[in-house]
């Protein structure tokens, strides 16, 4: 019977998880966060479930050092991000930690349609583009370009990557997503 339930409840974090994820992938399209959201929800599902749950000093030790395991000081780019990561553990800890699964279910549901709606609340238009700009700037920081493309464009650039540097024509190609600012 056990076996069963983990089964059941990991597989309900599976699909919440991947239903996010989608969502997610679709909106910014980053595929890396998006599947980062699916593994750390099973992941901590995972060792959580099997962690004893008596209250005691280890108990929080231990799910400190499950949360540690998310490193939040990398480039997320955004709070949005932040929050689908958020989400990913939140679902991970409340499907291992609650004993019922129809409970589980609800918490789960109301915890993603609130992380869908809100998006879709206060829309925001995220697009990516391909450009090439035809001599290499000086100087290649991130704020930098960021502050470049947004005066040649009238963008606002959420993320650059630099994708090919051309020393001998003296180019540089750079993907870059971006908002639309206002006229």
């Amino acid at each position: 019977m056990n076996f069963v339930f983990f089964l059941l409840l990991f597989g309900i974090t599976l699909v919440f998880s991947l239903i996010v994820a989608s969502f997610y992938y679709k909106k910014f399209q980053k595929r890396d966060l998006a599947i980062s959201i699916v593994i750390y929800s099973q992941l901590i599902f995972s060792i959580v479930y099997f962690v004893s749950f008596e209250s005691n000093i280890g108990l929080g030790i231990g799910l400190l050092g499950i949360l540690s395991l998310i490193r939040l000081r990398s480039n997320l780019e955004s709070l949005i991000d932040i929050a689908f990561v958020f989400y990913a553990i939140s679902i991970g800890l409340i499907n291992a930690s609650v004993s019922d699964i129809t409970t589980s279910l609800f918490i789960d549901a109301i915890l993603t349609a609130l992380l869908l709606v809100m998006p879709l609340v206060f829309k925001r238009e995220v697009l990516s583009m391909g450009i090439v700009f035809d001599d290499i700037p000086e100087d290649l920081s991130t704020e930098s370009l960021r502050e470049d493309i947004k005066k040649r464009y009238n963008i606002n650039p959420l993320s650059i990557q630099i994708v090919k540097i051309d020393n001998l024509k003296e180019t540089i190609r750079m993907d870059i997503t971006y908002e639309k600012l206002a006229d």
